[in-house]
């Protein structure tokens, strides 16, 4: 729910490119933050390529913003699987309107979440 509240105000952002590289999110630098996220949580290889290539488009600045944010967004997962993920009404709201455009009820962790 973040990631989408996040990015409210701005319409050019597709969420669908959370889900699926294939997909352009429109987020500027967006290939290369995939590239590095992806292998950040080991979906690819050549972690150090991939920080090296947002160092070159953003900066080193950006590759820290992206490690804590990857290891943040790795730590909520982990917690909210661990606890179960409990849904006010806002969030169950917003989940039902993305659940299916983004396959949530495909993803492993879907059987964790309650409300």
């Amino acid at each position: 729910m973040l990631l989408g509240r996040s990015s409210e105000d701005d319409e050019s952002v597709n969420l669908n490119g959370t889900i699926s590289n294939a997909v352009d999110s429109g987020v500027e630098h967006g290939e290369v933050l995939l590239r590095y996220s992806d292998a950040a949580v080991g979906r690819a290889a050549n972690l150090a390529e991939a920080r090296e290539a947002v160092n070159a488009a953003m900066g080193p600045d950006a590759v820290v913003d992206c490690a804590a944010t990857i290891a943040n967004f790795q730590r909520m997962v982990r917690i909210a699987d661990g606890c179960g993920i409990p849904l006010d009404a806002g969030s169950r709201r917003v989940m039902e309107e993305w659940q299916d455009d983004l396959g949530i009820d495909g993803f492993r962790s879907r059987c964790n979440t309650f409300g």
